[in-house]
């Protein structure tokens, strides 16, 4: 049935593939053209093949029909889909700091202080979270792929039984093959690309709708071969059996090129027995387009599956990366070279640690810390030198300088963003039931940052609605601008008195169109310009009526007449015209052409005298912002005709890539020596509120440029109208086309615009006198033409000059540009200015595509040109007046929170990870971690949820606000909310977070370790429980708007802490050191005083710093977050003049602040100094009378009302800056400004349209709306309505951020109760725990070694010697202790054992422990961590390492007769009946594969008893600092002043070695602990400070303030 053309040329490799790695790229063979059979023929060739082999079809060698636009198949979705997370920066950090742990954790090569899987799952959970994002799309498109394979079509095949009929076979699209002879009907789509063969109709004509491929609604024409249509049908018009009997039995041959993605392009010679016929792209029939107005077509399959045009043009928009993502990059960078900084200060604190701690040895050859380094062994158990180890191990670490989260956060908030946008009620378009559209949520924050907008016009700014409204012919021009169509009363007046001309005119117009007409004789165009000139002349009498073949049927004053089209010459972006050649009733030949006034001008005859008076025309029309053409004709004769068709035939059925090349040499060999008919002129209205809208988004200080194909003069024109341009600018033209003179125009104006900028008006080389030595520099446009531009674009040296030009004007119109040369422009400004300024570019057509595609941002319109823009666009809007609230609301909320986002998540990491830093210095820089390894990585996931409610929902001001003051855009467009200045801000209070949250604890260490919790799994669950509280308050304290749902996020934030906390805390298996850790933390009164305590304190600072930066250092938006409440509280003042005049200023200053300009070729900064220009209707007469007969007063002439000129009640901070203002107000006065001011915003309410649209689009799209909705009726299908959700639902209000929720600023009086309310709560926590603090008695004895700590600390030492030879680790001394009691102690007392100086939180020392030995299990042959230690020359496993070894209590002994020491129940309740329990078996399972602690230390632990040594158990529950106290016994009796204990100490070893110091300490404990040492002070200077910082405030507020704020 089919077979190739041609086989595929065959090339060499190069020689050096091998080397180049080419032999290892897939080689994509280029397809030669195809050569396809249909018929009797093929059909006996294949039953021949069959026969010879066993029934078996010839395989096709064409792809099958079958598509996939999945990107994941179900078994390369795991492999590809996770290997495509770690693109991002982040995750690769995070892959090799995996690589790094595990490799420390298995080999001796270095230590790693956290556990590698606690990381390894982490990250697998963050990067299948992406990839959940990424699965939830790739199911959808699998599920369309589905739909769309197995959709069924219908394929003519011979019957079975007479192969001389014909039946219809339905099969599956995915079934369809090259060659199939396929029939469609009526409303269907094409399964694969097709040559139309035949129809039910006339000639076997077809009409189409390709909306699905190119967005176009309106019908398109598809012509047959005549003869071969004629013949197929059978002579029966319309006979569906007949043609179908005809079709099988007709032998046809094919040649077709090769599969291309030229959309617009198709050629092929088409071979039966009736001759050959060319093809183009007039019959070729797109696979998903419809049929329509057609019962049905027959065609012939040419193109399957992936070698579709529709499937070869479906290639993903470039992906496009925001701002944010690439600042995160360049931070993550210095975040890395930051911790790598930080692990070095580290590295070098444990050197130097270690060099005056660890290898000082003493004449015995004992290292100073001999517990570290038992004797004989290496200072070193690790391959790398010690100070290469630690630095990895500090590298691990500090791995939380990243956020391992950042990037899953920031999806969920895209998410989020995208929704509200794709839900926006007020981006809505009712008529077109059209939504607006988020495509890339990754950019939703690129919105707010937008400086330069480049806009098309037709269809963008303008309605695309075509309407012809004048003509002129000679020296005479018909119609108004103002009447509602083409007024024709003149022209055929004119006409019957015997102007040759005008008929000619109107039959050009008439007759040269690709105009064709449906069932319904209703007008169907490609471009809407054709249809509103033949709509046009209709009136004047000209009507077309319908196209059949090649013969056009006209009417003229009722007559019917008809031309043969012999040729038709296309438009195209770089011809601007188009041309036929007809053959007239009288059988002359003519051409008729219209175009472009500068292509038609250039091919007219030499002698033509009527030039000048069409261009008077034309500058005429284009001055009321027509759209004008011209039209032009040529005699033909019928020798020249001959000649030129022969070749033009030549050149239509050649193929290949060179029959367009071809055909538009013909076309100028024609195309000349022209008769101009006339000049029209259409109007393309403007949309609504465009005007407004161009004027908004210059308040927010974005540049626009229009780029159009329009004339200069329409540009201008229209630029007027619509305000892109304003009176009073000083507008440049570049319009010639020579590139001396524009290269001589260039220069003066670069050298007249430095002047002026640098102020040199006295510099020889500046012109004294020139067009911008008077301008206003804040006011310049400039008008360039599309060939001056092409010349610019060729010379660099003029393109810099152009550049420099644009920059320092506020508006820029291109006009006659190429989509090219649109792409170019956005391309000059992305790469010429630095720092890179973020685009956006927005159209409505095809030719906007590339423009779109290269901008930033892209939007695109839903628009009468179709879907092509908005189908590659980022954004898609229904029209243009939503894009301010896309950029104005959507983007300036989307920056903000998400700057928000990062800086905190940036945050809240420094704050752990300085943390870990801090603590170093307090374990010896050894690399220990004060957190467990999961609790540490469950740090990010425990603050993530609220600052995604923040990222998604936080409002810093309302909707309304700033579509009313558009400067507020400034903040992203300046890129105030994420900057330098912010991270270094960011990062010094992450510093002083970080130091409350660790040294609180360490200066209330001695009372938390007197209640157990002083060990190091309980010491660093604190730390991070007030880390996780004091990280969370900070996002309570950035949150604006409080909505249910952010309440919610903290509330599950909280929740998902205690939860992970209790439930982790008794898994055991999976963290045995943090077994039973929270529960012992929870059930002790202190641990909710600290956590109340420190996170209160950091959030205490963090309010004062806020509140002396909004009072002294205020911002723009901190202004209109005040202003905004005001406005919206409903009670307001009096308006202040001098706040008004005090936020310009501000504005003014900011933008100053933000720009530079740099002299010769260097960048030009946007110099907007009038972003907070006048807004009209802030401040007007009216409300000045009305404020003015409210309090009496006389009409005053109001002042310039600019970005915050509202009637709202006095703000507290503008207040403080004024110091000549000392207005009173009392409270009659606010009663009736409140009053007058409700009524403004009662009559300031958007009043609703409710009269209907007299535009022919609107028109259009409800009459295609009912059409399509009845169709799909009578299918018994239901047309969805797009309309997003209303507020009359939580979830409408939810998808249009309209939650009900609390927002109020940090005003002098919120500031006030906030420090008031804080005073009193440490006010009362101060006295209670001064006073619980007294309440705990504490005596000690200091009996050995160094006593400094205790006396810096305070504390009475009471010194006496029970000092242990320097026989180091050998022997024992027994020596008496007596204390006296100073003052009565209630039971019960405890009895503690004291050590100084002494690092139980050594890396090595905590991590040399096997914790499931010590629970009970069998001893693991293969040697561990405990590697230290030998028996009996052999190396031999111990189950604990370092801590067992070095368990050296020295033991008490009360010897008071009346006193009973009891040394039970003073280890955890938990290690007693559970963690620490003698294994099964014991103690006969102790022999030489098992040994047991007992015979390691008989003194300490028992045979009998085994692991029930409270002792032992109180001891490897290792402390957190190097000076601790760990419980002995405890006295159930009360003791009295005056009372002597006399303990009998047994010492065991000796401490002098590493200047450590042992003690006896008796203690009794109160509510809250035991003595709290340094934190009294702590908690008595917030007390002050609380308390005096509100009453010392209130000094600071103007008496000039309303009673109401004070």
């Amino acid at each position: 049935r089919s077979e190739m053309g041609a086989a595929a040329t065959k090339t060499d490799e190069p020689a050096s593939s091998l080397w180049s790695c080419a032999c290892l790229l897939r080689k994509e063979k280029e397809e030669p053209p195809r050569t396809i059979r249909s018929g009797p023929g093929i059909r006996a060739e294949e039953k021949e093949y069959a026969q010879e082999h066993r029934g078996r079809k010839p395989r096709s060698p064409f792809v099958p029909n079958s598509i996939r636009t999945a990107k994941y198949t179900w078994y390369s979705f795991l492999p590809v889909s996770f290997c495509g997370q770690f693109k991002r920066l982040g995750n690769q950090y995070f892959l090799f700091q995996t690589v790094v742990m595990l490799i420390g954790e298995y080999t001796p090569l270095y230590p790693t202080p956290l556990s590698s899987w606690s990381m390894v799952f982490t990250l697998l959970f963050v990067v299948f979270l992406s990839m959940i994002f990424e699965a939830r799309d790739d199911i959808n498109r699998h599920r369309k792929d589905h739909e769309t394979n197995n959709a069924k079509g219908h394929v003519i095949v011979p019957d079975d039984e007479d192969e001389e009929k014909a039946i219809d076979k339905k099969i599956t699209w995915k079934e369809f093959e090259v060659g199939d002879l396929v029939l469609v009907r009526s409303g269907q789509a094409f399964p694969v690309d097709l040559v139309l063969l035949t129809s039910s109709e006339l000639d076997g004509n077809c009409y189409v709708e390709t909306a699905n491929i190119d967005g176009e609604t309106n019908l398109k024409l598809r012509l047959a071969a005549k003869k071969l249509s004629d013949k197929l049908q059978g002579g029966v018009l319309g006979d569906l059996k007949t043609a179908m009997n005809n079709t099988t039995m007709h032998d046809l041959e094919l040649e077709a090129t090769a599969p291309n993605s030229d959309i617009n392009s198709f050629m092929g010679t088409l071979k039966s027995a009736e001759g050959e016929f060319a093809l183009s792209s007039k019959q070729f029939l797109h696979r998903g387009s419809v049929l329509r107005n057609t019962t049905w077509v027959i065609g012939l399959a040419v193109y399957t599956g992936s070698q579709s045009k529709i499937i070869l043009n479906s290639s993903d928009p470039p992906l496009k990366r925001g701002t944010i993502d690439r600042t995160i990059d360049r931070i993550l960078y210095v975040v890395v070279l930051a911790q790598c900084g930080l692990v070095t200060i580290a590295m070098i604190g444990y050197v130097i640690w270690e060099e005056i701690n660890i290898y000082k040895k003493d004449d015995l050859g004992y290292y100073s810390t001999w517990y570290l380094i038992p004797k004989g062994e290496s200072a070193s158990s690790f391959i790398f030198p010690n100070w290469l180890a630690i630095w990895f191990s500090y590298f691990i670490l500090f791995n939380n300088f990243v956020p391992i989260n950042l990037y899953v956060t920031m999806d969920i908030v895209n998410l989020f963003q995208g929704l509200f946008i794709n839900n926006d009620l007020e981006m809505y378009c009712e008529e077109t039931d059209t939504a607006a559209s988020a495509r890339a949520s990754n950019l939703c924050q690129e919105l707010g940052m937008i400086e330069y907008i480049f806009s098309d016009k037709t269809g963008t700014l303008t309605q695309n609605v075509m309407k012809l409204k004048k003509v002129a012919i000679g020296p005479t021009s018909y119609g108004h601008t103002n009447a509602e169509g083409f007024e024709t009363a003149e022209i055929i007046a004119d006409m019957k008195e015997g102007n040759t001309q005008i008929r000619e005119f109107l039959t050009c117009l008439a007759v040269a169109h690709t105009v064709v007409t449906d069932k319904e004789g209703h007008y169907q165009a490609e471009s809407p310009d054709e249809a509103a000139l033949v709509d046009g002349v209709t009136r004047a009498g000209f009507k077309f009526v319908s196209r059949r073949g090649e013969t056009v049927r006209v009417e003229i004053h009722g007559k019917p007449v008809e031309y043969v089209v012999e040729a038709v010459n296309t438009f195209s972006s770089k011809r601007k015209r188009m041309s036929v050649v007809v053959k007239k009733p009288d059988g002359g030949y003519v051409l008729l052409i219209k175009g472009a006034d500068n292509m038609i001008f250039d091919r007219c005859d030499e002698k033509s005298t009527d030039r000048e008076q069409y261009n008077d025309h034309l500058d005429a029309y284009s001055n009321e912002g027509l759209r004008t053409l011209l039209v032009a004709q040529r005699e033909i004769s019928d020798e020249e005709f001959k000649i030129w068709k022969e070749k033009y035939d030549k050149a239509s059925t050649t193929v290949g890539k060179q029959r367009k090349t071809l055909l538009g040499e013909v076309a100028e060999e024609i195309e000349k020596d022209l008769q101009i008919l006339g000049v029209t002129a259409i109007e393309d209205k403007l949309q609504d509120d465009v005007a407004d809208t161009i004027s908004n988004l210059a308040d927010a200080g974005i540049k626009l440029w229009v780029l159009t194909g329009d004339k200069v003069e329409t540009a201008i024109n229209i630029g007027y109208s619509c305000k892109v341009l304003q009176p009073g600018m000083t507008v440049l033209r570049l319009t010639d086309t020579q590139p001396e003179k524009i290269n001589l125009r260039l220069e003066n104006l670069v050298r007249q615009l430095r002047g002026v900028l640098q102020e040199k008006d006295d510099a020889d080389d500046v012109p004294k006198k020139g067009e911008l030595q008077k301008a206003n520099l804040d006011h310049l446009a400039l008008v360039i033409t599309g060939p001056t531009l092409k010349s610019i674009m060729d010379n660099d040296f003029r393109r810099g000059m152009l550049l420099e030009l644009s920059i320092a004007c506020k508006v820029v119109i291109a006009c006659r540009v190429s989509p090219l040369q649109k792409a170019l422009l956005v391309e000059m400004v992305r790469e010429g200015i630095k720092p890179e300024p973020i685009t956006l570019a927005i159209g409505d057509g095809a030719n906007d595509v590339t423009m779109i595609q290269k901008a930033h941002v892209g939007v695109g319109i839903s628009g009468n040109e179709g879907q092509q823009a908005a189908n590659v666009s980022d954004f898609s809007i229904s029209r243009f007046k939503y894009l301010q609230r896309l950029l104005l609301v959507h983007g300036r909320w989307n920056y903000r929170r998400m700057c928000k986002l990062i800086l905190y998540c940036f945050y809240k990491n420094f704050c752990i990870t300085l943390t870990l830093f801090y603590y170093a210095a307090t374990a010896a820089f050894s690399g220990t971690s004060v957190y467990d390894s999961w609790v540490y990585v469950s740090f990010n996931f425990h603050t993530m949820l609220p600052i995604c409610a923040v990222g998604a929902l936080d409002q810093d001001v309302r909707a309304e606000t700033v579509m009313q003051f558009p400067a507020l855009y400034l903040t992203g467009r300046l890129n105030l909310d994420l900057n330098t200045m912010l991270i270094l801000q960011h990062i010094f209070l992450a510093i002083i977070h970080s130091v409350i949250v660790v040294f609180w604890p360490y200066f209330s260490y001695f009372g938390l370790d007197q209640v157990d919790l002083g060990g190091h799994g309980v010491f660093g669950t604190i730390i991070f429980s007030c880390l996780v509280f004091a990280v969370t308050y900070r996002v309570m304290l950035i949150t604006v708007t409080w909505t249910g749902m952010t309440v919610l996020m903290l509330f599950l934030s909280f929740l998902c802490f205690f939860v992970f906390m209790l439930v982790y805390g008794v898994w055991y298996d999976l963290g045995p050191e943090f077994y039973w850790v929270p529960y012992q933390m929870f059930g002790t009164p202190v641990f909710w005083v600290v956590l109340f305590a420190v996170p209160a304190t950091a959030l205490f600072i963090d309010f004062v710093v806020l509140w002396i930066c909004r009072e002294y250092l205020p911002t723009v938006t901190d202004f209109a977050m005040e202003a905004d409440y005001e406005m919206n509280k409903k009670r307001h003042g009096v308006m202040m003049n001098e706040v008004l005049n005090k936020v310009k200023e501000m504005g003014r200053e900011q933008i100053k602040s933000s720009q530079a300009v740099l002299p010769e070729q260097q960048e030009i900064k946007d110099i907007d100094m009038a972003v907070f220009d006048q807004k009209q209707g802030d401040v007007k007469k009216d409300d000045a009378k009305e404020e003015a007969e409210a309090k009496g007063e006389e009409e005053t002439q109001p002042t310039d009302g600019y970005a915050f000129s509202h009637p709202g009640e006095v703000l507290a901070s503008l207040h403080r800056s004024m110091t000549t203002s000392n207005i009173v107000v009392d409270e009659k006065q606010l009663k009736n400004a409140a009053a007058i001011a409700d009524e403004k915003e009662k009559k300031a309410l958007p009043k609703l349209e409710s009269h209907k649209s007299d535009s022919l689009l609107q028109e259009e799209i409800k009459l295609d709306l009912q059409a399509r909705k009845a169709e799909n009726e009578a299918e018994d299908t239901q047309l969805e309505s797009h309309r997003p959700p209303d507020e009359s639902t939580w979830c409408g209000r939810f998808l249009q951020q309209k939650l009900p929720r609390l927002q109020k600023p940090l005003t002098p009086r919120v500031t006030i109760i906030v420090l008031t309310v804080v005073g009193c709560l440490f006010l009362l926590l101060g006295g209670l725990v001064m006073w619980g603090s007294a309440n705990a008695q504490y005596q000690m004895v200091h009996y050995d070694g160094n006593s400094d700590f205790y006396e810096t600390e305070g504390f009475t030492v009471n010194r006496q010697d029970c000092h242990l030879p320097a026989e180091r680790n050998q022997g024992t001394r027994v020596c008496n202790l007596t204390m006296t009691l100073e003052q009565d102690m209630n039971s019960p007392v405890y009895v503690h054992y004291g050590l100084t100086n002494f690092f139980q939180n050594y890396q090595s020392y905590l991590s040399d422990r096997d914790s499931r030995q010590l629970h009970g299990t069998t001893a693991d042959p293969t040697p561990g961590y405990c590697k230290y230690y030998v028996k009996d020359g052999d190396d031999t496993y111990l189950p604990c390492g370092l801590m067992a070894n070095s368990m050296f209590n020295d033991t008490f002994k009360l010897m008071n007769p009346d006193l009973e020491m009891r040394e039970d129940q003073i280890a955890w309740e938990v290690d007693r009946t559970f963690r620490f329990r003698n294994p099964d078996g014991y103690p006969e399972i102790c022999d030489d594969n098992y040994l047991c602690l007992y015979e390691l230390y008989p003194g300490i632990i028992s045979r009998e008893d085994g692991f029930k040594d409270e002792h032992f158990m109180v001891w490897m529950r290792a402390a957190a600092l190097d000076t601790f106290m760990n419980k002995y016994g405890r006295i159930d009796q009360d003791l009295k002043k005056g009372d002597t204990l006399t303990f009998e100490v047994t010492a065991r070893f000796v401490v002098e070695p590493f200047n450590g110091g042992k003690a006896l300490i008796v203690t009794t404990n109160s509510w809250i602990g035991g003595k709290w040492g340094k934190y009294n002070y702590i908690i008595e200077f917030l007390l002050l400070f609380s308390i005096s910082y509100p009453s010392s405030s209130t000094t600071l507020l103007p008496c000039s303030l309303p009673p109401l704020l004070h």
